[in-house]
């Protein structure tokens, strides 16, 4: 019996075409990169970094890849003129950019972190990579540098939920709530709410670190609330109150 021969050949180079196109592939396409998150801040940043990469490092999405440039008191203005800032998102192949401006800023100067944020995120944009906003809290007795505008907590975090809300809807980019977790927080349980805080009534504490990292786990590295195993130095208890206020936010 004569074997096909055309038909033979036929599977040969139908199955060394399909080797071929496996060559040619990015590597991405036949196996997902880990995630890419670049953050830009200051010290509300430097100091829920520990955390961050806490959380991730146990989670299912250990293998992300996180960068920090955060220095002391900086604000987006600060960021959107430096060039080895700009280079870094140009050339760092990110998957997310995260920006968080000065604590008052936001609050007092909206106009300006308005167009800072737009010059950093076009920027963003052009690298291929997505803008997420980190939006921050309001101080625990209100901002006494602004005491006739922002008397309270509350007016503050008002003012601040309303700029990233304004920014994010703007560029269409990711909203990581935490300021609105952390008013949720003071609201199931004000003395937790309190202590969310450093003694000096602006920066986290332990547990407002951890609060901050679950909503970058949720909305940044979409993880679920459920996959987090770390805890850091929060007690048992915090911890329920504190992923409950994030699931009732971003969603359980």
């Amino acid at each position: 019996m004569i074997p096909n021969v055309q038909s033979s050949f036929g599977k040969y180079a139908a199955g060394t075409l399909f080797f071929c196109c496996l060559l040619a592939m990015p590597t991405h396409a036949l196996a997902a990169d880990p995630l890419r998150v670049l953050f830009l801040g200051n010290s509300y940043t430097s100091q829920i970094k520990a955390t961050v990469q806490g959380i991730v490092s146990e989670s299912p999405q250990k293998a992300a890849v996180l960068e920090f440039i955060c220095p002391g008191g900086k604000t987006l203005e600060y960021h959107s003129t430096r060039q080895s800032t700009l280079d870094r998102i140009r050339d760092g192949k990110w998957d997310v950019v995260v920006l968080q401006d000065q604590s008052q800023t936001p609050a007092v100067f909206p106009k300006q972190f308005l167009a800072a944020s737009k010059r950093l995120h076009a920027v963003i944009q052009a690298s291929g990579a997505d803008t997420a906003y980190y939006q921050t809290w309001g101080r625990r007795d209100g901002d006494k540098n602004n005491a006739k505008r922002f008397s309270t907590y509350f007016g503050m975090q008002k003012a601040l939920s309303k700029a990233y809300h304004d920014a994010a809807r703007r560029d269409a980019a990711i909203l990581v709530p935490v300021g609105e977790a952390w008013q949720t927080t003071r609201r199931l349980d004000p003395d937790l709410g309190r202590d969310l805080y450093r003694k000096d009534g602006s920066h986290p504490s332990a547990n407002g670190a951890y609060l901050a990292g679950l909503c970058f786990y949720c909305r940044v590295l979409k993880g679920d609330l459920k996959d987090v195993k770390y805890s850091g130095e929060v007690d048992a208890k915090a911890e329920a109150t504190l992923r409950r206020a994030v699931g009732q936010v971003i969603g359980d």
